[in-house]
């Protein structure tokens, strides 16, 4: 638990009531050894301290600090990423020529509120295009395109009170960064302080400048003029994996913190891989195919990166343990010799696990 001080008062009455407990002298015939109990009491006084010092000496080092303590130790050296909100376009509509104000509310069909940052006005054909933003933050704040808008502010005189959400979504929502993850990036920048634009410092980078990016990669020669590639990608094999929308702000980061070398970033297309699994008959209950299902995405979380082959052999042997589950037949596009070749600007994902 976090040290706490309490007041010389607080501490006067505990003290005093642990004494009283123990001695209770109101009894008839106490027989009580007061050793004993100033013993019981001043111990009990002592492992709490203790217990305060245990818990102020992890807090030294960041891979046994608490959250708070971690990011108050370390977010001089290492910024935290906090939550992002979604930002994109909607199509209003209404009668041609009216004015579009600015600051009008939308609520989504999840409960989601967004305002419109920019004033505009109605074409010839009755439609306009406004940039809204998302009240609050989170990954649950994106919307796909074509998704439906309701006005729930005042409706201005000839606008829709219904708008729909533009090509390209309503994106950049993200999740603030977890304990564990921040704790990766502090040790990474312990472990790698000087960054000059040496093999990996464009990655490192890339993760530190948005929490949408949740893993990234670079290239070397990309392009015709061999520029450095960094792709990166927000989420996991286990939790699953979308393109991140706002490279804008890795670019801008980049910017900011590498040397002047040309560098592009993109975030590749996602190639879902999707086996076929199928276990033997005694072995084929709902906890194994749990367990296989979980071992597949370990061991993509592990290799998978643009440009990498996975092969149904593989996969395979990621499901088998000899214990539970002694064999196992896994397909890639219908093959048990099947294999996936990615390149560069795509990046495999275990997808959904297929039972047969």
């Amino acid at each position: 638990m976090p040290f706490k001080r309490d007041s010389l008062a607080t501490v006067l009455d505990r003290v005093y009531e642990n004494y009283m407990s123990r001695y209770k002298p109101l009894d008839k015939t106490p027989r009580h050894n007061l050793l004993k109990i100033f013993a019981a009491v001043d111990a009990g006084i002592y492992h709490e301290l203790l217990g305060d010092l245990d818990f102020l000496s992890r807090q030294l080092f960041p891979d046994t600090a608490s959250g708070a303590y971690l990011r108050e130790h370390w977010s001089s050296r290492t910024p935290p990423l906090y939550a992002a909100a979604a930002e994109g376009e909607v199509s209003i509509s209404g009668l041609p020529g009216r004015p579009v104000p600015a600051g009008l509310v939308f609520k989504s069909a999840s409960g989601g509120t967004y305002y419109s940052e920019s004033a505009g006005r109605l074409d010839a054909e009755g439609k306009a295009t406004v940039r809204v933003k998302a009240q609050d933050t989170g990954i649950t704040t994106n919307l796909e395109a074509a998704a439906e808008l309701s006005l729930i502010s005042a409706i201005p005189a000839g606008v829709n009170s219904k708008a729909v959400v533009s090509e390209g979504g309503v994106t950049g929502g993200a999740d603030a960064e977890s304990d564990e993850e921040y704790l990766v990036r502090v040790l990474t920048q312990l472990r790698n302080p000087a960054r000059y634009g040496k093999e990996g410092d464009f990655a490192a980078w890339a993760l530190d400048s948005s929490p949408e990016v949740s893993s990234a990669w670079e290239y070397k020669n990309f392009g015709v003029f061999g520029a450095v590639l960094i792709q990166v990608i927000n989420g996991s094999q286990t939790a699953g994996v979308s393109p991140v929308a706002n490279l804008d702000a890795v670019r801008s980061y980049l910017n900011e913190n590498a040397p002047p070398v040309l560098f592009e970033v993109r975030t590749p297309e996602i190639v879902s891989l999707n086996p076929a699994v199928t276990l033997p008959l005694l072995e084929d209950t709902q906890h194994n195919r749990e367990l296989a299902e979980q071992r597949i995405n370990a061991y993509m979380q592990l290799i998978a990166r643009p440009g990498e082959r996975v092969t149904a052999g593989v996969l395979r042997s990621a499901v088998i343990d000899g214990v539970d589950i002694t064999d196992a037949l896994v397909r890639l596009n219908g093959d048990v010799a099947g294999i996936v070749q990615t390149t560069i600007l795509q990046y495999p994902y275990a997808g959904e696990v297929q039972w047969a």
